[in-house]
């Protein structure tokens, strides 16, 4: 009896923290990359996922080295018909060597379908070395 008691709690244990949210039917499980919400046997994304790729530049005292473009990976890959990115990351400022922090800075969802999607932004690091 209480091993089948044990079970059972292990099972809605793990249930609850698959469940991040339970509104109106529907479950969102959550992985490394996405969050995906499903209904019965349809599933619909509705976070759309960006990561900034880790970047760096080498260091100059006399004139600070440009910038490379920062860019960012993206699931699912290709976009939701209707929905794009629009804008630029952006990084901590400073020019001394050591690590800074890539941020979302203008990067945002555009496109006629936008607004039923939202955006969860990974930063990464860039390096002046």
């Amino acid at each position: 009896m209480a091993k089948k008691i044990f079970w059972i709690i292990t099972v809605l244990l793990f249930s609850l923290f698959l469940c991040l949210s339970c509104d109106d039917g529907s479950l969102v499980f959550k992985n490394e990359m996405s969050v995906v919400t499903s209904r019965g046997s349809m599933g619909e994304i509705t976070v759309i996922v960006v990561k900034a790729n880790a970047a760096s530049k080498g260091y100059n005292s006399i004139s600070p080295l440009p910038d490379p473009e920062f860019t960012y990976t993206v699931d699912p890959d290709p976009l939701p018909d209707g929905v794009s990115l629009t804008g630029e990351l952006e990084r901590d400022s400073g020019e001394l060597e050591g690590t800074y922090i890539i941020r979302q800075g203008t990067l945002a969802l555009s496109g006629t379908k936008a607004s039923k999607y939202t955006l969860k932004f990974y930063t990464n690091i860039f390096t002046i070395y």
